[in-house]
C-alpha cells in the first residue's frame, strides 16, 4: 500500500507540474493584452519575460557612466582584433598543416566543417545565453576555442586536425555572438549600429597587418607554434571582457531588484513544483543539521533536473540540433561538390541534400507541433521585417560571394597582380566595410531610421556588381593596371555595400522584436550569411569548372596558340604564368578566358541585386528610440534608474508592425495596379 501510495503521489506531482508548465506555456505563447508600448494602441501579443532577460537588462543597467560603455566597448574591440588575426592565421596554418600530412587536397574539407560548426551553433549560444546568462555562456564558448587551438597545434594526423577545428569554430562563433548580443543588450536601437561598429573595426588594422604577422611566424617558427601561440593570447585578451561582466555581475547581484527577481523566480519554482514546495517546506522546517542537509541535498538535485529541463525545453535542444543538422547536410555538399559535375551525380553529395528537406520537415513540426517554446514563434517568424531580414542576409552573401570566390587567382594570373596586390585587394571590402560603419552609425543616430541608408547599399552594391561586369569581364590582357585599378575600386563600393545591408539591416530587424526574442534573431540573421556564401560557392565553381577549359582553348585557337596548352593553364595556372609572362598570346589568352568567366559570375550577381532590392523593400523602417527595444520605448534605458525599471517589467510585446514606412507609402502610390 505504501508504494502503491508513493507512486500515486509521484504521479500526481508529475501531473500538476506538467499541468503549471502548459499554464506557464500558454501565458508565455497566447495572452493577447494591449500594448505595452506608448508607439502604438493597437492590441499585440505579449509574453512574459524570462528571469535571464531580465537579469541582463539589470547588469546592463550597471554601466551608470560614459566611460564604462566605452570601457566595455574597447574590451570587445580587443577581444574582436585577437579573433580576426587570429582567424586569419590559421586560415593560413590550415594548408601547411594538411600539407604537413600530406592530405592537402582535405583543406577545402577543413574549411566546410569550420563554417557549418560555426554557423550551426549561432541560435543555441543565443537561446542558451537568454536562459542562463551571457557570461557563463561566454567561458563555455573561450574554453571550447582554447580546446580547439591546443588541439590543432597538437596533432599529428588530420582527424586530429579536423577534431580541432569544429572545436575551434565552436568556440569562435560563440564569442562572436555573445559580443554581439552583449552590445545589443548594452545600448539603444538608436546607436545600435555605431556600437556594434567596434566589431568591424579591427578590420581597419588587420587588413595591412595580417600578412606580416603571419610572415614573420613562419619564417622564425612552425605553424603548429604559430597556433599555440594564439591559445595563449588570446585567452588573456579575451578574460578582459569577462572579468568585467563580472564586476557588473557582482554590482547587480547587491540590487533590490535582483533580489526581487530571485524572489520571483523562487516562487515560480516551488509553484510550479509541488516537491520543491515539500522540500521547501522541510529545510524550512527542520531543526537538526543532518535534516538540513537533508533537505539542502533533495533541494538541489530538483534545482539540478529543472536546469536540465530548462536546457531541454526553454533552451529547445532539439529544435537547435535539428536546425544545425540540417545546415550541415545542406552546406557540406553544395561546398565540396561545388561545380564538379561528376561530383554532383555522386551519392554522397546527391543523399545529404535529400535528407535535408527531411530534416527541414522534421523541424518544422518541432518548432510548430511538439516543442513548448520554439526559437522563433511563428508570430515573429511570419512578420516581413523578420523574414525579409533573413533573405537579405542570404542574398547580400551570395552576391558579394560570386566575385570573391576566385578573387585571388583573377588578380595574380588574369590581371598580373604581385602577390601582395592580389592578397589586399579583396581585402579592400573588409576595410572599407570597417570605416564606413561608425560614419553610418553616427548618421542613424540622428535621422533614427534605417531603411534609406539600407537602399542606398543596395545602389552600391549594384553599381560595384556593374563595375565587376566591365573591370573583371573586359580584360584585353594587355591593360593590366587599368583592370587592377577597377577591381579595387569595385570592392571598395562593394564593403560600403555590405556595411548597410548586413551591419544596419541587423539593426532594422532587432527593432522589429522584443529583448527576448533578439538574440535568437540576431544569431539566425548571422547564419544566413553562412548560406549565402555557400550557395555562391557552389554556383561560382559550378560556372567556373564546367567552363573555363573549354574558354581557355578557344581563346587560343583564336590567337593562334597551341591549345594543347590549356589543360596545363587550367590544372596549373600559378605555374603556367612562370612560364607565360604577362603579354604573351598565351598569357593574353588565359586572360581574356577569365575575363569571359567573370563577366558570367558579375552578371549573376547583378540579377541577383534585383531580388535583394524587393527584400529590403519589404523591410520594416522604425524610428529608432533611446531605448534597448521599442517595448520599452516609453523609458529612456540609456539613463541606469529607467533601465533598472525596465528590467523589473515582466512582460513584453512580441512584434512590432506599426512602423510608419514613407518608402514603402510613396512606392504605393506609385503602384498602377489596384488602383480605383
Amino acid at each position: 500500500m505504501a508504494d502503491q501510495r508513493t507512486a500515486s503521489q509521484e504521479a500526481n506531482t508529475l501531473n500538476t507540474q506538467e499541468s503549471a508548465e502548459e499554464k506557464a506555456q500558454s501565458l508565455n505563447h497566447k495572452e493577447v493584452n494591449d500594448s505595452l508600448s506608448v508607439s502604438s494602441d493597437a492590441p499585440s501579443e505579449v509574453v512574459i519575460k524570462s528571469f535571464g532577460i531580465r537579469r541582463v537588462e539589470l547588469i546592463m543597467a550597471q554601466m551608470t557612466r560614459p566611460w564604462h560603455k566605452v570601457l566595455f566597448c574597447f574590451f570587445i574591440f580587443l577581444g574582436m582584433f585577437i579573433i580576426s588575426v587570429d582567424n586569419s592565421a590559421v586560415a593560413v596554418f590550415v594548408g601547411y598543416a594538411t600539407n604537413s600530412y600530406k592530405q592537402h587536397s582535405l583543406m577545402s574539407t577543413i574549411g566546410v566543417i569550420r563554417g557549418v560548426a560555426a554557423g550551426a551553433s549561432m541560435p543555441f549560444y543565443a537561446r542558451a545565453a537568454d536562459n542562463f546568462g551571457r557570461l557563463p555562456l561566454y567561458m563555455f564558448a573561450l574554453i571550447f576555442k582554447l580546446i580547439g587551438l591546443v588541439v590543432q597545434a597538437h596533432a599529428t594526423d588530420i582527424q586530429k586536425y579536423g577534431a580541432g577545428t569544429v572545436f575551434y569554430a565552436l568556440g569562435n562563433s560563440g564569442l562572436a555572438v555573445l559580443w554581439q548580443l552583449s552590445l545589443s543588450d548594452a545600448t539603444t536601437l538608436k546607436y545600435r549600429v555605431l556600437a556594434v561598429a567596434c566589431m568591424s573595426m579591427p578590420q581597419i588594422i588587420n587588413t595591412w597587418a595580417i600578412g606580416d604577422i603571419n610572415d614573420e611566424i613562419l619564417t622564425h617558427h612552425t605553424w603548429a607554434w604559430g597556433i599555440a601561440l594564439w591559445a595563449y593570447v588570446s585567452s588573456l585578451v579575451c578574460l578582459l571582457y569577462a572579468v568585467m561582466y563580472l564586476v557588473l555581475i557582482l554590482k547587480a547581484r547587491r540590487t533590490d531588484a535582483w533580489k526581487q527577481i530571485n524572489q520571483e523566480e523562487h516562487a515560480s519554482f516551488i509553484e510550479g513544483s509541488p516537491r520543491a514546495e515539500r522540500y521547501h517546506l522541510e529545510l524550512s522546517t527542520s531543526d537538526s543539521v543532518i535534516g538540513k542537509l537533508k533537505g539542502y541535498a533533495k533541494w538541489y538535485c530538483l534545482r539540478g533536473l529543472d536546469n536540465l529541463h530548462a536546457f531541454f525545453w526553454k533552451v529547445d535542444f532539439v529544435g537547435c540540433l535539428l536546425l544545425a543538422v540540417s545546415l550541415g547536410l545542406l552546406l557540406v555538399p553544395l561546398t565540396l561538390a561545388g561545380g564538379m559535375l561528376t561530383k554532383w551525380r555522386q551519392a554522397s553529395i546527391i543523399v545529404p541534400l535529400v535528407m535535408t528537406i527531411v530534416a527541414l520537415a522534421v523541424f518544422i513540426i518541432w518548432e510548430t507541433k511538439i516543442t513548448k517554446r520554439p526559437l522563433l514563434p511563428w508570430k515573429v517568424m511570419k512578420d516581413r521585417g523578420i523574414w525579409a531580414g533573413f533573405l537579405v542576409g542570404l542574398f547580400t552573401c551570395f552576391i558579394y560571394g560570386m566575385p570573391n570566390d576566385y578573387a585571388y587567382p583573377v588578380m595574380l594570373v588574369g590581371m598580373n597582380a604581385t602577390i601582395t596586390v592580389a592578397t589586399r585587394t579583396p581585402a579592400l571590402k573588409g576595410f572599407t566595410e570597417a570605416i564606413a560603419i561608425p560614419i553610418f552609425g553616427l548618421a542613424i543616430s540622428r535621422i533614427r531610421r534605417t531603411k534609406a541608408i539600407i537602399l542606398f547599399g543596395v545602389v552600391l552594391i549594384f553599381l560595384s556588381s556593374g563595375l565587376f561586369v566591365h573591370f573583371r569581364g573586359s580584360n584585353d590582357g594587355i591593360r593590366d593596371k587599368y583592370f587592377r585599378d577597377g577591381v579595387a575600386i569595385s570592392m571598395c563600393f562593394l564593403g560600403v555595400a555590405n556595411a548597410c545591408l548586413l551591419r544596419v539591416a541587423a539593426a532594422s530587424i532587432q527593432s522589429c522584436t522584443n529583448h527576448e526574442y533578439m538574440g535568437v534573431v540576431t544569431a539566425i540573421f548571422s547564419m544566413s550569411y553562412t548560406i549565402g556564401l555557400a550557395i555562391s560557392n557552389s554556383v561560382s565553381g559550378a560556372i567556373w569548372t564546367q567552363q573555363m577549359y573549354q574558354t581557355i582553348a578557344r581563346k587560343m585557337t583564336e590567337l593562334g596558340v597551341d591549345p594543347t596548352l590549356a589543360m596545363n593553364a587550367y590544372a596549373e595556372p600559378y605555374t603556367f604564368i612562370m612560364t607565360n609572362p604577362w603579354g604573351t598570346p598565351a598569357r593574353r589568352a588565359v586572360s581574356m578566358a577569365y575575363a569571359e568567366i567573370q563577366r558570367k559570375l558579375s552578371i549573376v550577381g547583378v540579377c541577383l541585386c534585383v531580388v535583394l532590392l524587393v527584400c529590403v523593400l519589404l523591410l520594416r523602417d522604425h524610428v529608432l528610440p533611446e531605448s534597448q527595444n521599442l517595448g520599452d520605448a516609453d523609458m529612456k534605458t540609456s539613463d541606469p534608474e529607467q533601465a533598472k525599471e525596465a528590467a523589473i517589467r515582466n512582460k513584453s510585446r512580441v512584434v512590432f508592425t506599426d512602423d510608419k514606412d514613407y518608402i514603402l507609402i510613396y512606392l504605393r502610390k506609385l503602384w498602377p495596379f489596384g488602383k480605383k
